[in-house]
């Protein structure tokens, strides 16, 4: 059930990118700077298909890459302002779209949701 609303919530917020670029951006965001080997690590995929993700997020301006200056055949991803602010515009768009679900429903069944909250914080571990 929590995947299906975390899928919800994204499909009502992503915009232009696919869900993939996405979840790429907010890595890259998260972490600041990242090499092709390690988005593909915490994205679990290959390091072929992050970087064709990463080279259509570099298209759409949202991230660019930068080499290093200590080792100039490996290059580091970092989100540009441009990405930084779509990341957060869909992140607002998701949180509003959850909140119009919720206001459809009623005061009983909040109650029930906000009774909840604790257990599932506790499942998460207490993620973000």
């Amino acid at each position: 059930m929590l995947l299906r609303l975390a899928r919800r919530i994204r499909t009502n917020s992503s915009g232009r990118i696919t869900p993939s670029q996405l979840a790429v951006l907010a890595t890259i965001v998260r972490h600041k700077r990242l090499t092709i080997g390690q988005i593909a690590d915490y994205e679990h995929v290959k390091a072929p298909s992050a970087s064709k993700i990463v080279g259509a997020l570099e298209q759409g301006g949202l991230v660019e890459r930068r080499t290093d200056p200590h080792d100039r055949r490996c290059s580091h991803i970092a989100a540009t302002p441009d990405g930084i602010a779509y990341l957060d515009g869909v992140r607002a768009a998701g949180r509003t779209w959850l909140a119009s679900q919720l206001d459809k429903l009623d005061d009983e069944q909040l109650t029930v949701i906000e009774a909840s909250l604790p257990a599932l914080e506790q499942l998460l571990g207490g993620v973000d």
